[in-house]
């Protein structure tokens, strides 16, 4: 790369050198290694020979992007168990770290107690952290559900012929190690999703915006279906930041847009079904620019937004995050 502003200084060269050297011999444990990339990727000490991290791990270590990831991962959960008062017994290596790592730290620590008190010779595998996790990721989950049937208001008796919905989506498809969704909110299952009354809520002529993602595209047909709507057309948010998946590194999801009975576009406008905006860092939080879209296309429709986190000037709203 010959771009002066990716040059790095001698002083980051000189750290880039121990950096390496840690990765390259492994001291002590996978936390100095996990560490040393961290550091490599938050300061990009890599932009004077690489474009990407991803580049960096492949061409200069032979490891996948995951891997990496799996690796900071592992450490930052090993960091949160230091500071807590639970002893001297710790993860000694990667595998036995990551399945901790889809926890809030309170739930790391809770997992990792269940750990230490059900081995007590110490003989700890990955299997059995792996256990202590789904069991704390189990309470927590139908601690939330229970929560969120307590919170959730009344759905409006109004008819509305414009509905935009951002559904918390429940994610089932196994352990996730990078951001299950049920750990920033109460996630609902497609059964409960399809048998929300939003057949009676939408007008005889209406438009349904639906957020979906790649896992819950075919899924998302189901609830198109159980409110009444048919599908039409997408618009694809690319988010530039990459979300570490379990096939490929994932960077967009799916707006959905489909029709109950006849409601044509308000608007000339033809929009670019594929817009690229960097996602914020607040879980599955989405661009206001869709509204405005949304808007544009349907200025003269009545509006409802469903799971909203806030209310919008001249829009109706239902969620219990509000």
């Amino acid at each position: 790369m010959s771009d002066i502003a990716n040059i790095i200084t001698l002083d980051e060269r000189s750290r880039l050198f121990q950096l390496e050297e840690t990765i390259r011999q492994g001291l002590n444990t996978f936390v100095d290694v996990a560490n040393a990339l961290l550091e490599i990727r938050d300061k990009r000490l890599y932009r004077q020979e690489y474009s990407t991290f991803e580049d960096y791990c492949r061409e200069q270590w032979n490891m996948k992007q995951s891997q990496a990831y799996r690796l900071m991962d592992s450490a930052k959960v090993l960091d949160n168990l230091q500071s807590s008062p639970i002893g001297e017994l710790l993860p000694i290596n990667e595998s036995q770290a990551r399945p901790l790592a889809s926890l809030e730290p309170e739930e790391q620590v809770e997992a990792w107690k269940r750990v230490i008190t059900s081995t007590p010779e110490g003989k700890i595998t990955a299997a059995i952290v792996l256990k202590a996790a789904k069991e704390v990721e189990r309470e927590k989950r139908a601690d939330r559900r229970q929560d969120r049937i307590e919170s959730t208001p009344v759905i409006p008796n109004g008819k509305y012929n414009l509905i935009y919905a951002d559904p918390p989506w429940q994610y089932t498809f196994g352990f996730d190690i990078h951001g299950a969704a049920d750990r920033h909110y109460a996630t609902m299952s497609i059964d409960d999703l399809c048998n929300l009354p939003i057949r009676d809520l939408a007008e005889d002529n209406a438009v349904l915006f639906l957020w979906t993602t790649s896992p819950k595209l075919f899924d998302a047909h189901d609830v198109i279906k159980a409110w009444g709507f048919e599908y039409k057309t997408s618009f694809v948010w690319d988010k530039v930041k990459h979300v570490m998946g379990h096939y490929n590194s994932v960077r967009h999801e799916f707006l959905l847009l489909c029709i109950k009975g006849s409601f044509p576009k308000q608007s000339d406008t033809l929009h670019d079904s594929v817009i690229e905006i960097e996602r914020s860092d607040e879980h599955s939080e989405k661009p206001e620019y869709f509204r405005q879209l949304i808007e544009t296309m349907y200025p003269l429709s009545k509006k409802i937004e469903l799971f909203a986190r806030r209310k919008s000037e001249g829009w109706d709203a239902w969620g219990n995050e509000l």
